[in-house]
């Protein structure tokens, strides 16, 4: 099996690619589906464990097949967060950015680990207008996101990272789900309309809790918000059934939002 794979099923709105150089994420996020879906599979699974070292040896192999690297854009990961604890000693992202920086594939990272990206903030840089580095958001609230993300990074410094980065001038993207408390995501929406490019919006799945929520009352909220502001978004499909707006094309296409490699650095 590819390292760089198309994902499926609710995953595949999120990017056209995707490439899990970690297996499992220290952040302990009470909602996440990971750590059940890896023990089914590997009894001894314990948590963020970058995949062996010569993954990269063979990412590059793969990158230099014939017929080039992929075009489309290529996530930063599902199985585990890019920049979780553990990667500030393993430095695994950092390897991984560079052969796909060297091969000029287009890269979304989603992370929860706040500032920790910003040590790789260089090679951002260079992929120029190939990277979009993005935050899982989901509490304004400091007391919230430690009890539901104990060891994530809190909002504050995520939204603080996402300002660095929008500075710089790379583009930043957020998505927001799950979303467990209406409020505090339609605050975090106002609140990132200055420094953030594009929003994923979903909602609250695997919870009988969501069922008491008016998600028709939030997703129209959330869309007149981000139309006001001119914003690019795409509302997640388990959300535009409760829409109770039309929705345009490019809001509801999981594509809209998606990089592409550089054509001629693909070729090499």
């Amino acid at each position: 099996m590819p390292l760089i794979y198309e994902p499926s099923g609710k995953a595949r709105e999120y990017s056209p690619l995707a490439l899990n150089h970690w297996t499992g994420c220290d952040h302990g996020c009470q909602y996440c589906y990971v750590p059940a879906m890896m023990l089914r599979f590997r009894p001894d699974y314990k948590h963020a464990e970058p995949k062996p070292r010569d993954m990269v040896a063979e990412l590059e192999r793969e990158l230099a097949r014939p017929g080039g690297p992929p075009r489309a854009q290529i996530l930063l990961s599902f199985t585990g967060d890019p920049y979780c604890q553990a990667e500030e000693k393993a430095g695994h992202t950092r390897k991984v950015l560079e052969l796909l920086l060297r091969y000029g594939c287009a890269v979304a990272v989603l992370t929860k680990g706040g500032k920790r990206c910003l040590r790789d903030i260089d090679l951002f840089g260079w992929f120029g207008q190939r990277v979009k580095v993005g935050a899982t958001l989901t509490f304004d609230s400091p007391k919230d996101s430690r009890r539901w993300e104990p060891n994530a990074a809190l909002p504050e410094d995520r939204l603080d990272t996402l300002k660095v980065l929008y500075g710089k001038g790379i583009k930043t993207w957020a998505s927001f789900e799950p979303v467990i408390q209406p409020e505090q995501t339609l605050r975090l929406i106002e609140r990132t309309l200055p420094y953030l490019d594009q929003y994923k919006i979903g909602k609250w799945n695997h919870d009988a809790r969501a069922k008491a929520i008016d998600w028709a009352t939030f997703a129209l909220k959330a869309v007149t918000i981000l139309r006001k502001a001119g914003k690019q978004f795409y509302v997640k499909a388990d959300l535009q059934e409760h829409c109770p707006v039309s929705l345009r094309p490019e809001e509801i296409d999981a594509d809209s939002l998606a990089l592409k490699a550089d054509e001629q650095l693909a070729l090499i």
